[in-house]
């Protein structure tokens, strides 16, 4: 059963259209860390350190922090029906570096030559 949890103390998240954090996830490789893909809403949130959202600020991106709450699927869930694991959690969350982030959101974004 998915949970609504609280956002901005163990981590924030960035949300993104699904199309765009799949293309930043190429590009980050092993660098990407937890993420929750929300199927219905195609999107998806990339879990960043708390603070982030205070200072992130990338066009068509929303930054969650303090006084945010996210769904959280169960932990085995790794596909729809509802909000799924992109990458799970495991035993230690893997938070994505924002300016690592920020860098592979920039290349997502660049129209192909």
């Amino acid at each position: 059963m998915t949970t609504i949890t609280a956002v901005g103390t163990d981590w924030d998240a960035i949300r993104m259209p699904r199309y765009l954090g799949l293309a930043a996830a190429a590009h980050l490789g092993d660098a990407l860390g937890t993420v929750i893909v929300e199927p219905g809403e195609r999107r998806m949130y990339v879990l960043v350190p708390p603070g982030t959202a205070g200072r992130w600020d990338f066009p068509d991106t929303h930054a969650l922090g303090e006084d945010s709450y996210l769904p959280l699927p169960p932990a085995s869930r790794s596909e729809p029906p509802g909000p799924y694991w992109l990458t799970p959690p495991g035993y230690r969350w893997k938070l994505t570096d924002p300016d690592d982030l920020r860098s592979a959101l920039t290349a997502a974004s660049q129209p192909p030559l």
